[in-house]
């Protein structure tokens, strides 16, 4: 192997080699001297052509340019048909002629990469520092199926993982998430890389170039360390981690494949040694749910494959937005080729660093061949001994409040020191009820058991390919730190929240699918205001009905500079959102008469 790495750790990482009997990798580490080749090397190669390996901190298993590269491969063969070897000139152009070429004429047929004949390049065995497996295979037709495993562990426990993905013909980068690998093998004891091709009909000739390790991670926002409070996003490898502390609570949540798949509440678990969701994953996931009273649920799957396409929306000091979709259909080749008229389901999240989650989920309802009697939102968490699952029933609001709370749901956990509230923004043509289902919806069943509290909005039948739509709430919470008043409170808030009283410009009525009114955004937790001219000034009253971190957006603001002033001082924690338009949010619990300002100013005028 070939180890590259940023010069700060050279001396960490050459103090591995010292002493060793025989060479076990080459290190290379960029130092700030004058003199540079003219000729680009091939870590410069690499770099350029794989944007992950954009930190300098990557492994070469094999890139087959050194034929030492060979003592690695081995072909497990029933075939005579079958070949493996090294070819000097096929291998991906920008980054080097070298390749491995191999015939391959049965399903049985697997190339082996391992230290079994090795002696001078080593295939390394602890991963635990990188964070994706990335290699080229060259198909000679579309749609074959490469067989990738990975397997670790000592003789006698050995474990493997394993994935399979649908080749396009030509040159394809496949990208492993070790995040994932870890979760079934060692990393720390990586054995065996194993890959072989399904799908041909006659022996095929597949190419393999550039495999490689990387640590691709880095902070996209703020700091993950936490030296500095507030918001963060941190990129590590395939996956997001957002999270934030300093607002009373502290919290990380993973986001992989388009969802949340891991949730530390970092006060109580600084060390991220709880994930609280344990295998399944937070969701909101749409769920089939039974006839009205029935307590059956089943994950919400109108095809036999799924697309997953994700992105980060908006990322600042105010809130981090992350949008994911999925597309299902017969077959992954099938979704890539026509996505718009294919069953989806979409979230879009908003993440603010109180803990405040917002969601908008929409979801095909029915198809032609799939026609479930009622879908709902469902959140799984894993739990334990101790932990509190409750389903709060609407009732009386809190006095002096406006309105009647709705139906909402509790998780008490114990064993993680975290409090989650999930509430369902309610809507005039349909009321919503929760049930508690013990089966987990979306994550494979493991030692511990699993809680999923569904939000059921009882419909009619559906036509075809008709979407539905909600919103909702989630308050991710130090257990003990908000008392039962407190979250009845904040469930009011959500679901009927005091409008500010403008007094220049004007509330702007919601066009989203999930509803909400007087401004209201559910699916954000934005009220969204409209300029009068150059300025806006509202009133934020909480003292008949408390607002907890209350956030607004500005529209119309994109191309002109703004001033934000709260009861008369500068206010400074403003962002602006995907749009150019202003976002900021009140810091704690307003409970009394607070007084904001914006002052806006086009920008050629300043000029």
């Amino acid at each position: 192997m070939m180890k590259t790495c940023p010069s700060n750790a050279c001396a960490r990482v050459l103090s591995v080699v010292v002493g060793l009997p025989v060479v076990l990798a080459v290190q290379g580490c960029e130092s700030p001297g004058p003199k540079r080749p003219s000729a680009p090397t091939q870590v410069d190669r690499l770099m350029q052509v794989y944007p992950e390996l954009g930190s300098g901190c990557f492994v070469v298993i094999a890139d087959f340019e050194n034929p030492v590269h060979m003592e690695l491969i081995r072909l497990d063969s029933d075939s005579d048909r079958a070949k493996c070897r090294l070819d000097s000139s096929k291998g991906r152009a920008e980054t080097g002629s070298g390749c491995l070429r191999s015939t391959i004429a049965s399903a049985n047929d697997t190339i082996v990469i391992s230290n079994q004949g090795a002696s001078n390049w080593y295939l390394k065995r602890d991963w635990r520092e990188y964070d994706l497996l990335l290699m080229s295979i060259h198909s000679p037709v579309a749609r074959l199926s490469a067989s990738i495993s990975v397997t670790g562990g000592p003789e006698d426990e050995r474990s493997t993982t394993y994935t399979s993905i649908t080749l396009d013909r030509g040159w394809n980068v496949v990208r492993l998430d070790l995040a994932s690998i870890g979760e079934n093998i060692p990393l720390d004891d990586v054995r065996e890389i194993l890959v072989g091709v399904s799908g041909a009909s006659k022996p095929v000739e597949i190419i393999l170039d550039d495999i490689l390790l990387a640590a691709n991670r880095a902070d996209l926002l703020g700091d993950s360390a936490q030296r500095n409070m507030g918001l963060y996003v941190r990129r590590a490898g395939r996956r997001w981690k957002v999270g934030a502390s300093g607002h009373g609570t502290g919290f990380e949540l993973t986001f992989a494949n388009g969802e949340i798949i891991e949730w530390f509440q970092t006060d109580s678990d600084p060390h991220h040694l709880r994930n609280l969701l344990g295998r399944a994953s937070l969701g909101p996931r749409p769920v089939v749910v039974g006839e009205p009273g029935s307590d059956e649920v089943a994950a919400a799957t109108p095809g036999q494959a799924v697309v997953v396409q994700s992105k980060i929306v908006e990322m600042n000091a105010v809130r981090a937005v992350v949008a994911s979709e999925w597309r299902f259909g017969d077959d992954a080749e099938a979704v890539r080729g026509s996505p718009d008229d294919r069953p989806f389901q979409r979230w879009m999240y908003t993440i603010y660093p109180t803990g405040q989650l917002y969601v908008g989920v929409e979801a095909t309802a029915a198809t032609k061949t799939w026609q479930p009697p009622n879908l709902g939102l469902a959140v799984t968490l894993a739990s334990a001994p101790g932990d509190e699952f409750r389903i709060h029933p609407g009732s009386a609001s809190m006095e002096g409040a406006s309105a009647r709370i709705p139906t909402y749901a509790t998780a008490h956990r114990e064993s993680g020191g975290a409090l989650l509230l999930y509430a369902v923004a309610d809507r005039a043509d349909r009321a919503v009820r929760m049930l508690r289902s013990d089966v987990p919806v979306g994550g494979e069943s493991d030692a511990a058991d699993y809680t999923s509290l569904v939000a059921v909005a009882d419909q009619g039948e559906r036509a075809e390919h008709q979407a539905e739509a909600w919103a909702c709430h989630i308050l991710l919470a130090s257990a003990g730190g908000i008392q039962d008043e407190e979250v009845r409170a904040r469930v009011a808030d959500y679901d009927k929240p005091v409008a500010p009283r403008i007094e220049i410009g004007s509330l702007v009525a919601s066009t989203e699918p999930y509803g909400g009114k007087d401004g209201f955004d559910p699916s954000t937790g934005c009220h969204v205001i409209a300029p009068d001219g150059d300025l806006v000034r509202f009133v934020v009253d909480g003292r008949r009905q408390p607002r907890f971190s209350p956030v607004f957006r500005v529209v119309d603001t994109a191309d002109r500079e703004a001033w934000v002033y709260v009861d008369h001082l500068v206010y400074d924690r403003v962002a602006r959102d995907a749009r150019g338009n202003l976002v900021f949010q009140l810091p704690g619990t307003v409970r009394d008469s607070t007084m904001v300002e914006v002052h806006l100013r086009s920008r050629d005028a300043g000029e």
